[in-house]
């Protein structure tokens, strides 16, 4: 999010955790993307300050708020994780109660749990911590200023080591799978990798884009989903996130996939085989960045 202003914005913390927890909550979907469940949520001994669920990963998400420097993130993180996958049913059943459903433990990927703090200042140690490519735990910066504008800023992990790598793991949260690229390109030749890596470095150049690994696809994110990438062994499949009529085609290389069940966001579907493919690809990607980007 960028802050346009003729003026110089000052910042006006939020009160307290309370009140950052009440605007987050208030605006759950807009600002995460997740569907808002329960507001301190109970469970045993503990207390989760928001349960959310993303319908994207088909996951439960724990939203924990902190406006004060504490260095306790990711003990408490795996803590709640931990309490998720022995008590299953818990979360399951306040989701049915609150949503007027009948899910079962068995329809959740509980492989894609995750705990997202937000807080308005994290520290060195925290980001540090936090930083490795294969844990569950995500920070969300929030600054409030003047005028009641808010910035959101999502902290990418920049680390390619492995969180196993450097300390050991008595958490018992194995069953949690978080996922790279590597995860998905492992398994193809070196001419693939090359058709994958030049489409991901045209997607970034078209504008202010963001790569989330989902367990079956690559989605490339402005405010919501752009294009997702389906990882293929002789092709890439990417999924247009627009609607059925909305998107022009003039070369007609877009396949509907409304009546065909598929993975990832989107009414429409193009297959990627060569970097032509990719340039008649981009026209397509702009129309969903005026849609999705940020």
């Amino acid at each position: 999010m960028i802050l346009k202003s003729s003026k110089e914005l000052k910042q006006k913390d939020f009160k307290n955790e309370k009140e950052l927890q009440t605007y987050i909550e208030n605006n759950m979907q807009a600002i995460l993307g997740f569907q808002f469940i329960e507001t301190e949520f109970a469970v045993g001994n503990f207390r989760i300050d928001s349960l959310a669920y993303d319908k994207e990963s088909n996951a439960f998400r724990i939203i924990e708020y902190k406006n004060i420097r504490n260095r306790s993130l990711v003990d408490q993180g795996y803590t709640y994780l931990k309490l998720m996958l022995a008590r299953k049913a818990d979360f399951v059943l306040k989701y049915n109660e609150k949503t007027n459903s009948s899910l079962k433990i068995s329809d959740i990927d509980w492989s894609q749990s995750r705990v997202v703090f937000v807080s308005p200042v994290y520290t060195e140690y925290q980001l540090n911590a936090a930083d490795f490519k294969n844990i569950p735990i995500d920070l969300v910066k929030v600054t409030k200023y003047e005028d009641e504008i808010v910035e959101v800023d999502f902290i990418k992990k920049t680390s390619n080591v492995k969180v196993e790598d450097v300390i050991s793991d008595n958490t018992n949260t194995t069953e949690i799978k978080v996922y790279n690229e590597d995860d998905h390109l492992a398994k193809l030749s070196d001419s693939q990798k090359a058709l994958y890596r030049k489409l991901k470095e045209t997607i970034l150049s078209l504008d202010d884009i963001d790569v989330d690994v989902k367990k079956l696809y690559i989605a490339f994110k402005g405010r919501t989903n752009i294009v997702d990438v389906v990882i293929k062994q002789k092709s890439l499949e990417v999924n247009i996130n627009m609607k059925k009529g909305t998107l022009k085609d003039p070369l007609k290389i877009a396949r509907d996939m409304t009546e065909k069940g598929h993975w990832a966001n989107g009414d429409y579907r193009v297959t990627i085989k060569t970097e032509d493919d990719i340039d008649n690809l981009v026209p397509l990607i702009k129309q969903s960045i005026k849609v999705n980007g940020k």
